[in-house]
């Protein structure tokens, strides 16, 4: 009987003196809490605007087809995972509002992500104010703010990039070990399933295991860095390579005799995003710098109504329609300076930061304005790391001799920021989107559309879109 109780009380003592109490349950509970006042004030603004994606998305995972969920190679996940995710909302609601669930279940993932950001941020650098700044700061910029209310790619698989980053991080700090190295592994595959585009960051594990000092508590020698990162490699290409071949070929059915251009050819499937209406390789010249300019300058601050010019106007820098992107400018030219000229102290406090965050902003900056910059769902992610890099460099201004009012003051600067990001986006996107139903860019797709509307979980009010011009 003794040893019986001694058996079912080990595992308590074991989780009491090791992780469970090591964890800081106030300052958890504290970001937990606002983690879920900021999902209720996400809720009570959600977005009601359709567009072309959200629709089309919707329709193939209601569709119930193997070959609508899997139509788009490039993010199996997304739609696989909503599969699932509907079948859970039509257990629970019911078969209507599939629409709104969805756009529920990115929102979760986006609240959940904030809340992680803050979390890590605060254990690695012990700042809790400057933690909560970071996780808004994210969440209010246009990029993120947006598609955390949309179904639609590109949330779930930037959030899941930001989380790989910030996990190789504290490993390259805290060390490494098999288990650990496994769950990276899970974290980058499904990061490439719900977006192709993110094996640009098969970077970032190998970078973290040459950065690390120790192995399970034991010191990492280099020769066994090299054969745990060539294990890790192998493993998430080959992982990679069957899972499309085996979904290509035998699930769907695809082959490699038929025409090029056909759909039953596996090539074709696979490469889909790059060979259907040559997206991302469109005939004629392409004007990087304003593919670049327009694209991220939308995913920082909201656009919207502006047609024609420059949306920033450094010349007139009190003009009222131009204010907000000339101050988002200098912010940007002001934190380039500041690393600029704390060049030293940066490297030396954040060496392995700075070279993940290379990896990161650096193939991103180049890829997307290369394929289609001007959509700022690509900078979504980009977006993430920049704000990152611009908390760091702000913390490299923390004087010892001075510490409590110089962090203050790199506080100040960052909420001073994070006000601009709301006060505009807000006003011009989150809130008027949310007031009533709108539809834009629907065209030849009207019936999917009348198929996923309307959704009675809002009630008597609801008298169908308003379809924008």
């Amino acid at each position: 009987m003794a040893s019986l109780s001694k058996i079912l009380i080990s595992p308590v003592l074991a989780l009491k003196n090791g992780f469970l109490y090591k964890i800081p349950w106030k300052g958890t509970l504290f970001l937990a809490l606002l983690a879920a006042a900021l999902f209720l004030f996400d809720l009570r603004f959600l977005s009601r605007h359709y567009d072309w994606d959200s629709i089309v998305y919707t329709h193939n995972i209601r569709s119930d087809k193997v070959a609508k969920i899997f139509f788009n190679p490039h993010h199996i996940g997304f739609e696989s995972t909503g599969y699932i995710f509907a079948k859970f909302w039509k257990w629970a609601h019911g078969p209507d509002s599939l629409m709104f669930g969805l756009r529920l279940r990115t929102l979760a993932v986006a609240i959940s992500f904030i809340f992680t950001l803050m979390f890590a941020y605060w254990r690695m650098y012990s700042d809790m104010v400057g933690a909560v700044l970071l996780g808004l700061g994210v969440h209010f910029t246009q990029g993120f703010w947006f598609y955390a209310q949309h179904n639609d790619t590109p949330l779930i698989h930037s959030c899941l990039t930001a989380c790989l980053y910030l996990y190789c991080v504290w490993n390259a700090k805290k060390g490494w070990s098999a288990g650990k190295l496994f769950f990276a592994y899970l974290l980058q595959v499904w990061n490439v399933y719900f977006h192709q585009s993110d094996t640009i960051f098969l970077t970032f594990v190998p970078a973290s295991v040459l950065f690390s000092k120790e192995w399970g508590g034991a010191k990492f020698e280099l020769s066994s860095k090299m054969k745990w990162i060539l294990i890790y490699l192998f493993g998430t290409v080959f992982t990679l390579t069957a899972s499309y071949l085996y979904l290509g070929f035998v699930v769907l059915g695809r082959d490699l005799v038929s025409p090029t251009t056909s759909e039953r050819n596996f090539a074709n499937w696979l490469f889909l995003y790059a060979s259907q209406e040559k997206w991302g390789a469109s005939d004629g010249p392409k004007n990087y710098v304003m593919n670049f300019y327009r694209g991220i300058g939308d995913a920082f601050l909201n656009f919207e109504g502006v047609r024609n010019g420059l949306r920033i106007r450094a010349a007139d820098f009190t003009d009222p329609k131009a204010y907000p992107y000339n101050l988002n400018l200098y912010f940007w030219i002001g934190i380039l300076s500041v690393a600029t000229i704390n060049l030293i102290r940066l490297w030396k406090e954040f060496k392995v930061e700075l070279v993940l965050l290379f990896l990161w902003i650096g193939p991103s900056l180049l890829f997307y304005t290369w394929w289609e910059g001007y959509f700022f769902e690509f900078w979504v992610s980009t977006v993430i790391g920049l704000l990152i890099f611009a908390t760091l460099v702000l913390r490299s201004l923390i004087l010892s001799p001075a510490y409590f009012g110089t962090r203050a003051l790199t506080h100040l600067l960052l909420l001073a920021y994070l006000l601009l990001l709301f006060c505009v986006n807000f006003t011009f996107s989150t809130y008027p989107r949310s007031v009533k139903p709108t539809v834009s860019f629907i065209e030849g797709i009207e019936d999917k559309y009348k198929e996923i509307t309307p959704e009675p979980v809002y009630g008597k009010e609801w008298e169908g879109p308003e379809v924008q011009k």
